[in-house]
């Protein structure tokens, strides 16, 4: 949670105030946040889903889940039963969140904001046996990246093997 979450959320904190017009940024998820969403209680999938979320009511339930993890009864609370997936649940949720408010205080800059996943990569986390090169892993960031000055779109989205992915 320390990593995924909330160190993408520090880092955003510094780096966003600083970003100039037509920057972009891409904040590296997991199609796993999918998965990980798809077990989640009804509720707790209403409010991740829920374009109307703050940051701040974002943080608040990232923390409940750790605290009802070291007491072993999150899944009971309808979180799903990966630490990993929940922190990557907030990543694409807090890059929702975070395009939202570049849209409404800074949109004549153009500046696009996304999470992406890279894919099952061949690293020392992944393993020898994931099926996608670090060259190949890095094909959606990099076009993200890379989207045109003129580009609008994607905006606050999940995109994996340059798709827009439903959330």
């Amino acid at each position: 949670m320390r990593t995924n979450f909330w160190g993408t959320l520090w880092v955003c904190h510094a780096l966003i105030p600083l970003l100039r017009p037509n920057a972009r940024v891409v904040n590296v998820s997991s199609f796993v946040s999918k998965k990980a969403l798809d077990t989640c209680g009804p509720q707790l999938q209403a409010k991740f889903r829920d374009t109307e979320l703050s940051e701040e009511e974002l943080c608040l339930l990232m923390g409940q889940f750790v605290i009802a993890a070291q007491q072993g009864n999150h899944q009971a609370q309808g979180w799903p039963n990966t630490a990993y997936g929940t922190t990557k649940i907030g990543v694409t949720v807090l890059s929702r969140i975070q395009a939202h408010i570049l849209t409404k205080t800074r949109a004549a800059d153009g500046i696009l904001l996304n999470a992406c996943c890279p894919g099952w990569v061949r690293t020392d986390m992944a393993g020898s046996k994931a099926p996608k090169s670090p060259e190949e892993g890095a094909q959606t960031p990099i076009y993200l990246a890379l989207l045109p000055e003129v580009a609008k779109e994607p905006h606050g989205q999940l995109v994996w093997d340059k798709t827009v992915q439903q959330w």
